[in-house]
């Protein structure tokens, strides 16, 4: 199904941190892109050497931006190993498929009752491009959109600053979402989904773009199942707790035992 010779996708450039400017920052920037765009594979190992080598800088800011990278879940520092690509962590895939969900379903039962002509029109263009892409097989123009769709909804909910926070959790989403989409029919997939959320909110009908919404971010589960099917070591974590969105709850405590 997912052929790891495949050439992946690129992704939209990384916005630099705050203070990582320079050669720090193009390292961090450099090597965040070709982890989440799945150039570099999880346990794949990595050269401080071949890196600065290949920027043009010197192993400083290249240790500078595996510190931060590690820091962030992307990669692990082991002594006499080296730098390796981290496993996709299903906890952090959890985390960031709840918070999506939290925000994005009531975007789009919002969205639904604040559709202006200018929405609309936006919103079908989107989809128009994205079964551009996907008869193209092009993953990487087909993620660019898709960002662009769900931004989109969570604008017309009114609260357009609050995607800030979807982009702050979807690092390992988006790496699931890449090694996914290398298999063409998961690219048709998505976009019957897209179709479906966009429909229903151009209806105007909250709950039905809420539940669509909500079936799609949860596809992210079926994804990994997918995945780990034939590539195991590309994940850390319980794949059943991610499913669910939260780790398992306790059994309930047994009632006290009374004096007789």
């Amino acid at each position: 199904m997912h052929d790891a010779h495949a050439t992946p996708p690129d992704l939209p450039e990384t916005t630099l941190p705050p203070g990582r400017r320079g050669a720090a920052g193009a390292a961090y920037t450099w090597l965040k892109r070709e982890i989440l765009s799945g150039r570099m594979r999880p346990g794949q190992t990595l050269s401080e050497n071949e890196i600065a080598s290949q920027m043009g800088v010197s192993r400083t800011p290249v240790r500078e931006a595996i510190i931060r990278l590690e820091s962030e879940g992307l990669l692990n520092v082991r002594p006499q190993v080296g730098t390796v690509v981290a496993p996709i962590d299903l906890d952090q895939v959890a985390d960031g498929q709840f918070l999506r969900e939290a925000i994005e379903c009531r975007s789009a039962r919002l969205a639904a009752g604040r559709v202006r002509p200018a929405d609309a029109r936006e919103l079908k263009s989107l989809l128009r491009d994205q079964a551009r892409a996907v008869a193209r097989n092009d993953q990487a123009g087909f993620i660019a959109l898709d960002d662009r769709m769900h931004q989109h909804i969570v604008a017309m909910a009114g609260r357009p600053n609050v995607w800030r926070a979807v982009e702050d959790v979807k690092a390992q989403l988006d790496r699931v979402r890449v090694l996914s989409l290398e298999d063409p029919s998961w690219l048709a997939a998505v976009l019957a989904q897209h179709e479906a959320i966009v429909r229903h909110v151009l209806e105007g009908d909250g709950n039905a773009a809420s539940k669509a919404m909500e079936a799609h971010l949860r596809t992210v589960f079926s994804s990994i199942d997918a995945i780990a099917d034939e590539r195991p070591e590309y994940f850390r974590g319980d794949p059943v707790a991610s499913r669910s969105g939260t780790p398992p709850e306790p059994p309930p405590p047994k009632p006290a035992r009374r004096n007789p």
